[in-house]
């Protein structure tokens, strides 16, 4: 019995010598990794003091995301405007679209509307049921609109007596009280509402009800006049149809073109012709 235990004694402890020896042998080889890797005993704080920064790469860092965020915000804000401002009118454009449509099937084609009846009964036979009107107004004097070149709008559209529509989403659409242009009706499209900069091209577009046409920008296909202007002490030809898209004509040098130095008019028409989108050279 002693014996087996004296035995059993003797293996145990070769078992804690043979583990005791592994892990010696296992350090010394784990050491010479370290030796042959380079590393030193202090190694991992020299480590942690490289990775740290000083104050001054911190703000020399900063200062370089300040000047280019301040030389890409202004880019980005500018994009995002003009992103939206598409978006509105096009949505504007689609419900006037739609109202004109659901029209036709109580009034019969707008070919055949009365487009020489004062606005506000026009409105009311052909429009306000197939739009969600907020509320309406008759503007007696016009409306405090500008022209893309910053001067104040003296169309009649701008300066007589108009019928706006507030809808739900806060658009306006004011109908002109003209009726000397018997092919058709105007309608400004107010984005904002009676919200600032009422630019017409920034913030107000022209479009038109024409008859086969239903719905288009001002100025299509033969819808307009022409006429000669005194009023600035020199004769000028005033033209307000451009007929078909054509990027030349609707950027041209014409009164009506959609430059910074003209009216404006014509803005509604390059958006929807350039596929819904002001593209870089958009008189923003």
């Amino acid at each position: 019995m002693t014996r087996r235990i004296s035995s059993r004694k003797r293996s145990f402890t070769f078992v804690q010598d043979d583990s005791k020896s592994h892990s010696e042998a296992e350090c010394r080889r784990i050491s010479c990794k370290k030796r042959s890797f380079g590393f030193h005993p202090q190694d991992d704080r020299v480590l942690k003091k490289k990775a740290a920064f000083t104050l001054a790469e911190v703000l020399i860092t900063l200062g370089i995301i300040g000047i280019v965020a301040a030389m890409t915000m202004p880019m980005i804000v500018e994009n995002t405007k003009k992103q939206q401002t598409v978006v509105q009118l096009k949505k504007a454009y689609s419900v006037l679209s739609q109202a004109v449509e659901l029209s036709e099937l109580d009034n019969g084609s707008c070919e055949y509307w009365d487009y020489t009846l004062p606005v506000e009964q026009f409105v009311k036979k052909y429009l306000s049921k197939f739009l969600e009107i907020r509320e309406t107004r008759v503007s007696d004097s016009g409306q405090n609109y500008k022209y893309l070149n910053g001067s104040p709008c003296g169309e009649a559209l701008c300066t007589d007596a108009s019928y706006v529509i507030s809808v739900a989403d806060g658009t306006n659409f004011t109908v002109s009280r003209c009726t000397w242009v018997n092919t058709g009706r105007v309608v400004l499209v107010d984005i904002n509402g009676d919200n600032k900069p009422n630019t017409i091209g920034k913030d107000v577009f022209a479009l038109s009800i024409q008859p086969g046409v239903k719905v288009a920008p001002f100025g299509y296909g033969k819808f307009g006049v022409s006429w000669t202007d005194t009023s600035s002490g020199s004769s000028e030809e005033i033209n307000q149809i451009f007929g078909k898209y054509d990027r030349d004509v609707l950027t041209g040098d014409r009164p009506y073109s959609c430059q910074k130095d003209k009216r404006g008019f014509w803005c509604a028409a390059l958006i929807l012709s350039d596929g819904w989108e002001m593209r870089d050279d958009y008189p923003w």
